[in-house]
């Protein structure tokens, strides 16, 4: 009878972010689940600070986790296969520079096309992330958590802390338009399409409200849309103008903001969020990376040069190429020791620029909507 009974496992629900996961508690206990939540609560921080979502999409997908190891030298290839073979994952901070070997966290889901990979290298292992955890060395554990604790340190709102909220909006804007071409929607609906928790559905759902966007429905947790499409996408649009302008607004009244430029030869990374530049004036072994805020970036010089800011009295996180933190320093110190004095009024001739550009680019959508309202009005004519 023993045979035929499995042995029990216990399983705990944990929330990430406003993401719901499910763990099992097995031979490891409570000790590795604690570890387990430290690890992946640091990760979801630590990219965050560089404005990536890689570990906070496998969390939508469950807690169901592996890790893949490889020899550093191979990593190039393994991110090429992993693109071509559809792999989302998380790369690992490399603690220990001379081990020679990488890690990454995928979802079980990529296992058949991860062993393909290992294949293919004629090298690699694959093991599960609890067991990842339950077998490490202590003290590489300890080293690692210690790493994310230190990323945390220092007021550096990388691109993400920031890119938090404008995540957030950029949901505001994908929920609002599903629930107004849907007419009718609940809470259930929204965290199954989009794959969140209930509380942030629920936050979201809110501020649609709030905006007049939704009304709550006749039974509890049901919305029903107030607006269609059109009017949803200007009330959005008119949002994000306002915001831009009060931003802004706030940078040109800031005497704590200093202006600089930074050629794009300088750009080592960028993702949708956010820009890697490398600090001037260091290189080799104390080469130093700055990840830019992309709302807070302008174009200039033709596209090959970006005006953004400092903040005399804010601390800069500095990254080193596998993107560990290495140093923090404040922005003033930035400013005076590897950037150039900025020409007072480059600023508003750029936004003035950005400005006219925008108001052609809406003269233009007006003329062509006017156009094409007199097209058809002719047509009903000719009939």
């Amino acid at each position: 009878m023993a045979d035929e009974i499995s042995e029990a496992v216990q399983i705990i629900r944990v929330t990430f972010d406003g993401i719901e996961v499910a763990m099992k508690v097995g031979s490891g206990g409570m000790n590795t689940i604690k570890d387990l939540c430290l690890f992946l609560k640091g990760m979801l921080d630590y990219e965050k600070s560089m404005g990536k979502t890689s570990m906070r999409k496998l969390l939508m997908k469950g807690g169901d986790l592996q890790v893949l190891q490889f020899q550093e030298s191979d990593l190039k290839k393994v991110k090429k296969m992993a693109k071509k073979y559809g792999i989302l994952y998380s790369e690992l901070p490399k603690i220990h520079k001379d081990s020679g070997m990488v890690e990454i966290v995928i979802h079980s889901e990529a296992v058949p096309r991860a062993n393909l990979i290992i294949q293919k290298l004629g090298t690699g292992s694959l093991t599960s992330i609890e067991d990842y955890m339950k077998n490490s060395e202590q003290t590489d554990l300890g080293e690692l958590l210690k790493f994310f604790e230190k990323q945390k340190s220092g007021n550096a709102q990388t691109p993400s802390e920031e890119a938090a909220d404008r995540a957030v909006d950029g949901l505001i804007e994908k929920v609002g338009m599903y629930a107004v071409e849907k007419e009718n929607v609940n809470i259930d609906d929204v965290k199954e399409k989009f794959s969140i928790g209930e509380t942030q559905a629920k936050e979201v759902l809110g501020k649609l409200t709030s905006m007049g966007a939704v009304e709550s429905g006749e039974s509890e947790n049901t919305y029903k849309a107030v607006m269609d499409k059109d009017a949803f996408s200007n009330r959005i649009q008119g949002y994000k103008q306002l915001a831009d302008r009060i931003s802004a607004i706030q940078s040109y009244s800031n005497p704590s903001l200093m202006d600089i430029t930074i050629s794009k030869t300088l750009i080592a990374e960028e993702n949708d969020r956010a820009v890697k530049t490398r600090v001037p004036g260091t290189w080799g072994a104390n080469v130093r990376y700055l990840w830019i805020n992309k709302e807070n970036v302008l174009d200039i010089h033709g596209g090959k040069t970006m005006l953004t800011f400092l903040d005399r009295e804010k601390e800069y996180k500095l990254y080193d190429e596998q993107n560990r933190v290495t140093e923090i320093k404040k922005g003033e110190e930035l400013y005076k020791n590897h950037y150039d004095p900025v020409e007072m009024n480059l600023r508003q001739r750029a936004e003035q620029q950005k400005k006219a550009e925008e108001k052609q680019r809406i003269q233009q959508k007006l003329k062509a909507a006017s156009e094409k309202k007199l097209a058809e009005s002719s047509q009903r004519k000719g009939r």
